[in-house]
């Protein structure tokens, strides 16, 4: 079994500098306050944000997807990460050096690292994954697809691969978190971390790039497509975050004092982590604004406007056929984009349906549909 420090006639996990004076009651600590304002601000941002988002799916859109299954999933992960690490701060576990505190304390740190860390990766993995399989339904070009898919396996393989490495880097396994564990050798975990904070710099730099093309393409004016660039680039604002990360994780290769050391990068993984989840959910920002303005409006027609954000398959593709006119009582504004219009234009558009109401026409409510990214016009009644 291994053997220990004794400081104060209390077992630590290591020994104190020279001339260090120990106080156990009232440790030194480190970045609480950073840590606390990031959760108590950040985490409530990304709930309000996932909200959001599941509203605008489920009442103005077609229902959940997917991407949304994926997105909760990293919002579920980054929630246990925070709050593990800020328990283990109260229980004054984290943001401590290691021989200012009892082992048995450090021990509890240990065991929330060992799940933490995978925790994050796991947050940072699914919300990727969940925005790129939004970015699959903006163009059915076959570049393009291929492109977000080698993405997506990429992102998705790289994930499992470091999450399960994070779970088994000791042998024996219970080395990682059980100090008394005598023999057997670990991989230092901060490798990859830093592999991780590299691989998710290169995915959100590629995830970035990806749009451009499809939104050059789009015959919008130059600051329509400009809004556009900038809202597929908030999902890449971590990039910034990540470069910060991977400037502070170096230091954890050198050291012994782990729960003092990781304290600046782990303030960062808070920011990440919210933000993984704030940026995932901009896309439905501008369908849920412009709902609450609706109902804000005085105009009776204005509630009658439905914009979409979609893309026009290939119109050689006559593989979907239109529904029976009874069909289109119930059938949602998205819904007959997809079985109605879909088949008519190649390429990006902006759509927007303006519905006038049924009492201006006796056989049913017009739809007039204009796509922003071509000259296609078409109306009908429903």
């Amino acid at each position: 079994m291994p053997s220990f420090p004794v400081t104060n006639g209390i077992e630590t996990f290591s020994k104190p500098p020279d001339g260090y004076v120990v106080d156990f009651d009232n440790p030194k600590r480190q970045l609480l306050l950073e840590h606390y304002l990031v959760f108590a601000i950040g985490s409530p941002l990304a709930l309000i944000a996932l909200a959001q988002r599941f509203y605008t799916k489920i009442w103005l859109a077609n229902g959940l997807h997917v991407d949304d299954v994926l997105m909760f999933l990293g919002w579920v992960a980054a929630i246990i990460t925070q709050t593990l690490l800020i328990d283990s701060i109260v229980q004054k576990s984290f943001c401590v050096h290691s021989w200012e505190m009892p082992l048995a304390r450090f021990e509890m740190y240990t065991v929330v690292a060992y799940v933490a860390g995978p925790m994050f990766m796991l947050c940072n993995g699914f919300t990727k994954l969940s925005l790129l399989t939004v970015y699959l339904q903006l163009s059915p070009q076959g570049w393009y697809r291929v492109c977000i898919w080698v993405t997506i396996i990429f992102v998705g393989t790289s994930t499992a691969t470091i999450t399960f490495a994070l779970f088994i880097h000791c042998a024996p396994i219970r080395k990682a978190y059980d100090l008394r564990v005598d023999g057997g050798t670990c991989l230092d975990a901060s490798f990859l971390y830093m592999a991780n904070t590299s691989i998710s710099m290169f995915t959100d730099v590629i995830m970035f790039v990806l749009p451009i093309p499809m939104i050059y393409r789009l015959r919008l004016g130059i600051w329509q497509k400009l809004g556009a660039m900038l809202m597929f680039s908030i999902g890449s604002v971590t990039v910034a975050t990540s470069f910060i990360k991977l400037m502070l994780l170096p230091a954890l290769f050198k050291t012994t004092d782990f729960s003092w050391e990781s304290a600046p990068a782990n303030v960062w993984s808070f920011v990440e982590a919210n933000l993984f989840v704030i940026c995932g959910s901009m896309p439905t920002l501008r369908k849920f604004f412009q709902n609450i303005s609706v109902k804000l409006s005085r105009d009776p027609q204005s509630k009658y406007r439905r914009p979409y954000l979609i893309h026009i398959s290939d119109p050689s593709d006559r593989s979907r056929q239109e529904p029976p006119s009874d069909e289109l009582a119930w059938m949602s504004p998205n819904r007959m984009y997809h079985q109605q219009l879909r088949p008519h234009q190649g390429g990006l558009a902006f759509f927007e349906e303006a519905v006038l109401p049924p009492a201006s026409f006796p056989n049913g409510a017009l739809s007039v549909s204009r796509c922003a990214g071509s000259q296609m016009t078409q109306t009908s009644l429903v």
